[in-house]
C-alpha cells in the first residue's frame, strides 16, 4: 500500500481505544501466580520474549519514529502540537532495544540474534553513526558472566538453518499489529497518534518503579543468605534482577515531570553507579535509559532538568 501522506497534518487518525504497553513494563506481566516468590521469579526465566519478537517491535517503532521526523520536516508548523507522538514512538523503540540486551538469550535464534546485534552495533558505531555513548554501548553488549555458551561470531554467511531468524533481524519480514488487549506489547503506528500521545502523558509513577526495584534488590540480598539454600536461588535472584534492572531503566527512559521524577532519577544514577557487584551490562543499560531520557527532557519546558542547580 501506498503511502500518500506529505506532512503531519495529513495523518488521519484512528479513534480507537488502543491500549499501550512497552517491552520493559510488558516484563512485570511475565510472573505466573504462585505462592513462593522465589519459585515465581524463577519461573520468569521461562516466560521471557524471544529476541527476535523484541527485535521486531523495536523496528517497527525506529520505522514510525523515521516516518514521523519525515512528515515534521515536511511541516514544522505541526511539530508543536504532535511532538508527543514521536516521543512516545521513539520511547517505544528504545525500550524495544534495550529489552533485547537486557533479555538473556535463550534459543539457539536468541544467541543468533545477539551476535547479529552485536555485529551491527560494531558496525555502526565504528561508522559514527551509534545513537548512544559508544562505551556504554560497548559495556552493555558485554557477555554476562552468567552466558556459559560459547560465544556465537556471525562472518559474512548466515549460519544454516538460520535464514529466517536473518530475515526477521534485518526487517524484511516485520510483526503485524495483534489484538493486545494492554498487558502485551504490540507494534503502533503513527496513524494510533492519539493514544500514543495519552500514553505518553500519562507516565507511570517513578517513585513507585523505584521503590519497587529497591524491594526486588532486598528480596535479592535476603535469598542469597538463606539457609539452606533454595533449589530456585539462583533463578529467582536472577528473574528479579531483570525485573528491577528493567524498572531503572524505565525510570531512566521517560522524561522527569516534577522535581521527585528528577530526584529518582539522580538516585538511579547512584544505584547503577555503586552497583558494582550487578552485571555491568545491566548497568551500562541504565545509564543509556537516562541519556535517553535526558535528550527527550531538553525539549522545554515541560519536563524538568534542573534542581537546585544540578542538572541531570
Amino acid at each position: 500500500m501506498t503511502d500518500n501522506t506529505a506532512s503531519l497534518r495529513d495523518l488521519v487518525f484512528t479513534t480507537e481505544t488502543v491500549p499501550i504497553t512497552d517491552d520493559l513494563a510488558a516484563l512485570d506481566t511475565l510472573l505466573p501466580t504462585m505462592p513462593d516468590a522465589l519459585e515465581y521469579h524463577a519461573a520468569l526465566l521461562e516466560r521471557l520474549p524471544p529476541l527476535l519478537d523484541l527485535r521486531g517491535r523495536a523496528l517497527v517503532h525506529t520505522q514510525q519514529c523515521e516516518r514521523f521526523l519525515s512528515l515534521a520536516e515536511a511541516d514544522p508548523s505541526a511539530l508543536e502540537h504532535m511532538v508527543d507522538i514521536g516521543n512516545a514512538l521513539a520511547l517505544l523503540a528504545h525500550a524495544g532495544g534495550i529489552a533485547m540486551l537486557l533479555v538473556p538469550p535463550g534459543s539457539p535464534e536468541d544467541h543468533f540474534a545477539r551476535a547479529m546485534l552485536t555485529k551491527e552495533r560494531g558496525e555502526q558505531y565504528r561508522n559514527g553513526i551509534g545513537v548512544h555513548d559508544p562505551e556504554l554501548m560497548k559495556r552493555a553488549l558485554r557477555r554476562s558472566f552468567a552466558d556459559s555458551q560459547p560465544r556465537l561470531v556471525i562472518g559474512a554467511h548466515i549460519p544454516p538453518g538460520m535464514e529466517e531468524a536473518a530475515r526477521r533481524f534485518s526487517g524484511a519480514v516485520l510483526p503485524q499489529p495483534g489484538d493486545s488487549d494492554g498487558t502485551a506489547p504490540d507494534i503502533y503506528h503513527l496513524e494510533q497518534g492519539l493514544a500514543l500521545d495519552e500514553w505518553f502523558n500519562a507516565p507511570p509513577d517513578l517513585v513507585t518503579l523505584l521503590d519497587e526495584a529497591r524491594t526486588l534488590f532486598a528480596a535479592i540480598e535476603a535469598w542469597s543468605q538463606a539457609e539452606p539454600p533454595s533449589p530456585f536461588r539462583y533463578g529467582g535472584r536472577r528473574g528479579a534482577l531483570i525485573l528491577a534492572y528493567a524498572k531503572l531503566c524505565r525510570i531512566g527512559l521517560w522524561p522527569a515531570r516534577n522535581s521527585d521524577d528528577l530526584l529518582v532519577k539522580l538516585e538511579v544514577e547512584r544505584l547503577a553507579s555503586e552497583r558494582a557487584d550487578d552485571p555491568d551490562p545491566m548497568r551500562a543499560l541504565v545509564e543509556i535509559a537516562l541519556g535517553v531520557g535526558r535528550r527527550i527532557a531538553r525539549q522545554g519546558g515541560r519536563f524538568v532538568t534542573h534542581l537546585s542547580g544540578v542538572e541531570l
